[in-house]
């Protein structure tokens, strides 16, 4: 929202061209919260600079940031907890200053039900389970959206996409997920659309063979490389609003 206006060329942090001018916020009181992502987990279980630290960095740089806090993004929480936590006086407190909001949830919702075979290195997931998952994930982020948009009437919301987190697996065994989490990316766009919020795609940044950005075939979280192309994905929405 503007409430002070100032005009903003937007240099990104990773050493790629100028996005142009923006007008934004004098000031911006940044929340993020979500999952591992939104805390910056890097591939080797670190939590680290993710990319709502590279946006908050950007914004001070430039002299827009009053205030940034990650302490509502919390590995391993799904939908569920998100919700629940929004429920505290210590969120609420959070995120009722807020002008700028970004919000990585529902992976891990999906990703629960993934499981390897030890011998072959397979994915394996229960379609039917998967599907009842993904319902749940469009209630649950249509009722957070909604309370946030209660909780911070001025407030800018960004809803992060994900990308396919298992680039290491031979290409025959990728399909299935990506179905789904093709399926998972378009719910979040479509709650974001309905309840007034933007959704950051981010899986073309990405592609299906992210070694470069998931180099760790054991785990699914990307190095600075990947969390600047989440970073990018941002300001390339945030600049067209």
């Amino acid at each position: 929202m503007i409430k002070k206006r100032a005009v903003l060329t937007v240099i990104l942090l990773f050493g790629t061209a100028a996005c142009g001018q923006q007008e934004i916020d004098s000031t911006v009181d940044y929340v993020a919260l979500g999952d591992s992502l939104a805390a910056g987990q890097t591939p080797y279980s670190e939590i680290d600079a993710g990319y709502a630290d590279l946006i908050a960095e950007e914004l001070e740089s430039q002299e827009q940031l009053e205030k940034y806090t990650k302490e509502l993004a919390v590995p391993g929480y799904t939908t569920d907890d998100i919700l629940k936590q929004l429920e505290t006086e210590n969120a609420k407190e959070t995120v009722q200053t807020a002008d700028l909001i970004t919000i990585s949830a529902g992976a891990n919702d999906l990703l629960r039900l993934v499981r390897v075979d030890p011998a072959s290195g397979e994915l394996g997931f229960d379609r039917s389970q998967a599907e009842e998952k993904l319902d749940d994930v469009r209630i649950n982020m249509e009722t957070m959206l909604a309370e946030l948009r209660k909780q911070a009437p001025v407030a800018d919301i960004y809803v992060l996409g994900y990308y396919f987190p298992f680039p290491h697996l031979q290409d025959n065994q990728k399909a299935e997920l990506e179905d789904q989490l093709d399926r998972l990316n378009e719910i979040l766009e479509g709650v974001a659309e309905q309840q007034e919020a933007k959704f950051v795609p981010v899986d073309e940044e990405f592609g299906e063979n992210a070694i470069d950005k998931l180099p760790n075939a054991a785990d699914i979280h990307p190095n600075r490389e990947g969390y600047e192309a989440m970073a990018d994905a941002f300001w390339d929405r945030y600049k067209s609003r």
